[in-house]
């Protein structure tokens, strides 16, 4: 028992001195990797130099290295962009530099988009190109591009001439630096730091915010069907390709290995991030109701930007007047700043509702980390506003649905009271179950001004036909204007699916002369179901009032599918159906003239085009009455 307790100990010591030397093994390189050089980390600084800008791009490498060209070379203002029109040649000066430590020396430049190094040793047509320094970069991942120079390649053993070209991303004149080999070395070993990965939080917290909010705004647009929600989501998801591909090491991934494809997906995406949220902001602030002027400026926007997209893509794509490309993005840019500056004052100065301050209060937000972007150039900036302007906007989504919810309780109780009185009036109940079910699915889409103005109108008709359920006779006016609202009514359950037109002899007088009350509704009604609404296109409803001679004719005329084809989809529906307020109105039309009784009242005519059915036309006629005492 001892022995195989000693035996176990023994193993394990073995197993952990073991363990120790693998350790060490693993760590000892990594540890002659970090030894610092102190001789070694002096050797790195920045480059004094001076620039000459090359504006018609006209000077070759002997014409700036000639002796009489040290006027054209004046101190670089670090704080100026870069033209991409212009060409810029540094002069870099080593003059006092101790170059003794090493046999060469890494210098490195910001990532323009075309470096060319002339080094003493080499002629121009040996330049070193940028695509070998996109080569390196593809090794390194690094945002930096590096080249190896020796003292040998120094002009006058002290200067080393650049010739440099930047198209892309706006950025300004960065001194390059000298630096050791070893500490090249030592970064292309340490790619990812405790620092890179700290700078990676905002970004990841950033698109994970992004992510969530565009499926949640998916879900409650599949939900609730309101298309705000789903625009939302297309915003968002602009922005999240915008701001959070910048994610610093997936960025430098992408650029290292499509810099051509980064470059317009960079260019191009911002374009779409502003048309985006102009579709997102029209439906927000319900701009063709509330704000028709801003309504229409924004559409004029939208297609300006469209233009500008696609007058970008081309350039990018072809590289024709390349150099003019950052100028139109720009502008682009500085358009949007001052289209959104003046519609932020219209929309203050003329706003009806609260909710419409959430969207100026959000793009304010992203508006200023915009600006501060282009000033400093730091996404950085643009990265905060627009997080702010989600949350801002976020609220304001929040509130809607709570208002949605509201209003749709408010149009179910009224639905439910104009049931109540629309069994009152005995009214068809295929009329009244079709419009409120026109009423329930403008809710179910969330159209609610829709639904509103339709219960308003249903309402108002029902309280019209009670008033007149008591009467014999009423004004031909009060009989147009009750048929004029049931024909609105059903335009809204058809969605302005067919046209109309009311025509009254002008001889008439309608404040003056009694019919019965709604003798035209159902005729009118059996040309919309029947006639109109199994066509596809072109659909014409028209009613007539005319004088002739002591009768007043009635005419309702459609274009729709004709009575044949009609009553073979009546008969497929419903075989037994009969329309029992037709036959109603037929008896109470021949009822009003006894003293025509062999003369029909009705007549039914069939209209053709060209020997096809192209519609009905209904007439009918009543005597004319002046004294509503007569019916």
């Amino acid at each position: 028992m001892h022995q195989n307790r000693h035996i176990s100990g023994k193993t394990i010591n073995n197993l952990w001195l073991r363990l120790k030397l693998i350790g060490l093994i693993l760590i000892l390189p990594a540890l002659a990797l970090t030894q610092e050089n102190p001789e070694v980390l002096k050797f790195r600084g920045t480059i004094p130099y001076k620039v000459f800008p090359d504006k018609k791009a006209q000077y070759s490498i002997h014409e700036i290295t000639y002796s009489g060209a040290d006027s054209l070379f004046s101190q670089a203002q670090s704080e100026k962009l870069i033209s991409p029109l212009h060409v810029y040649w540094l002069r870099l000066d080593f003059h006092g530099m101790d170059l003794t430590l090493s046999d060469s020396w890494i210098i490195r430049f910001p990532n323009y988009d075309d470096i060319l190094l002339y080094p003493y040793s080499l002629q121009p047509d040996n330049k070193e190109s940028f695509a070998s320094i996109k080569k390196l970069r593809q090794v390194r991942f690094m945002p930096y591009a590096d080249f190896e120079v020796t003292a040998s390649e120094l002009w006058e053993d002290r200067y080393l001439y650049v010739k440099l070209k930047h198209t892309s991303v706006r950025d300004r004149l960065h001194p390059p630096e000298f630096l050791h080999p070893e500490i090249a070395e030592r970064e292309g070993y340490s790619m990812i730091s405790m620092e890179d990965v700290i700078r990676q939080v905002p970004y990841l917290l950033f698109i994970g915010g992004m992510l969530l909010m565009i499926l949640y705004s998916l879900g409650i647009f599949f939900i609730h069907r309101d298309r705000l929600f789903l625009f939302y989501a297309i915003y968002l998801f602009m922005l999240l390709l915008y701001l959070g591909i910048r994610l610093p090491f997936l960025f430098a991934y992408l650029e290292s290995h499509l810099p051509r494809y980064m470059y317009l997906h960079n260019e191009l995406i911002q374009i779409l991030v502003n048309i985006s949220y102009l579709w997102f902001a029209a439906i927000f602030l319900n701009a063709s109701r509330d704000f028709p002027l801003l309504d229409n400026a924004i559409r004029w926007a939208i297609r300006l930007l469209f233009v500008i997209l696609a007058l970008v893509f081309f350039v990018l794509v072809t590289g024709y007047l390349a150099e003019y490309e950052q100028y139109i993005i720009a502008t682009e840019r500085y358009f949007m700043i001052l289209f959104a500056l003046g519609a932020y004052i219209y929309i203050i100065l003329n706003y009806k509702h609260k909710i419409v301050l959430y969207l100026v209060m959000g793009s304010m937000f992203f508006l200023a980390g915009g600006v501060l972007a282009m000033v400093f150039l730091n996404i950085s900036y643009m990265m905060l506003g627009s997080a702010i302007e989600v949350f801002v906007f976020s609220l304001a989504m929040g509130y809607r649905i709570k208002q949605s919810e509201q209003e749709k309780k408010t149009i179910e109780n009224e639905m439910d009271k104009v049931r109540l009185i629309a069994l009152k009036a005995q009214m068809n109940p295929h009329f009244i179950f079709n419009s409120l079910n026109s009423i329930r699915a403008y809710v179910i889409t969330n159209e609610t001004k829709k639904a509103s103005d339709y219960i308003t109108k249903f309402a108002k008709l029902i309280r019209l036909i009670l008033h007149y359920a008591s009467k014999d006779a009423i004004l031909l006016q009060s009989e147009l204007e009750a048929l004029q609202l049931y024909i609105e009514l059903e335009q809204l359950r058809f969605r302005d699916d067919f046209g109309f037109d009311l025509r009254v002899d002008p001889r008439i007088k309608p404040n003056q002369v009694w019919v019965p009350p709604l003798i035209l509704q159902p005729y009118v009604e059996n040309a919309i179901v029947h006639g109109l609404a199994p066509k596809k296109d072109n659909k014409v409803l028209r009613v007539m009032v005319i004088m002739n001679q002591s009768h007043l004719e009635f005419v309702v005329r459609d274009n729709g599918v004709g009575r044949n084809f009609s009553k073979n989809i009546s008969k497929e529906m419903n075989p037994s159906h009969k329309s029992m307020a037709m036959e109603l109105t037929r008896r109470r039309i021949e009822l009003m003239d006894t003293d025509n009784v062999d003369k029909p009242k009705i007549t039914i005519t069939d209209l053709t085009e060209n020997d096809k059915p192209n519609g009905t036309e209904v007439r009918f006629t009543l005597p004319l009455m002046i004294n509503h005492e007569q019916y």
